[in-house]
């Protein structure tokens, strides 16, 4: 990695590589990491009443999460950085994984818990576009299985909901 690139950590919407190039153009995919003692959560509340994916702790747990690396160019960071509403809901953390066997600091997104929400529900939309991403990413069936599970609503705005179903035909053709 040089000084004008740095990894991205993904595992929610910007999960598919086609999502997140039409949000910061072009992007290098890594590949999918197992995150040993977090897990995905759909509690983060969205500014249109929805919910949005969030990662959270859960040390000495069973649990796990899945995510996806990205090698962006450091001009991308500033329109990531407006697309994920950071400081509206999402801050920047640096976790260091484990990526070809070196310890690498990566960028992702988290929910300060003034921001969490468990009464809020993710549109399908946006449910389905992690799910699309998770399938890219040949994630275990059974994350798959459970993120097929999590409960949605629609949209009730039709414009955003037919762009969103619009970059999700896309994403399927592509696949």
């Amino acid at each position: 990695m040089s000084d004008e690139t740095f990894h991205y950590l993904a595992y929610g919407s910007n999960l598919h590589p086609l999502r997140l190039c039409d949000r910061v153009g072009p992007v290098e995919c890594l590949g999918s990491v197992c995150l040993p003692g977090w897990r995905l959560c759909f509690d983060k509340r969205g500014s249109d009443g929805s919910a949005k994916a969030n990662l959270r702790a859960a040390p000495d747990s069973n649990h796990q999460a899945w995510a996806a690396v990205f090698r962006l160019e450091r001009r991308q960071y500033a329109r990531l950085d407006r697309y994920e509403g950071c400081g509206r809901g999402y801050e920047t953390f640096w976790l260091d994984l484990t990526l070809d066997g070196r310890e690498t600091p990566v960028l992702t997104y988290l929910t300060p818990s003034h921001w969490q929400s468990a009464q809020a529900k993710p549109y399908r939309w946006y449910r389905d576009l992690v799910l699309a991403g998770a399938r890219f990413h040949q994630f275990p069936s059974a994350v798959i299985e459970a993120l097929n599970r999590i409960d949605t609503m629609a949209d009730p705005d039709p414009e955003r909901a037919d762009r969103q179903r619009l970059l999700l035909e896309r994403i399927t053709a592509h696949s």
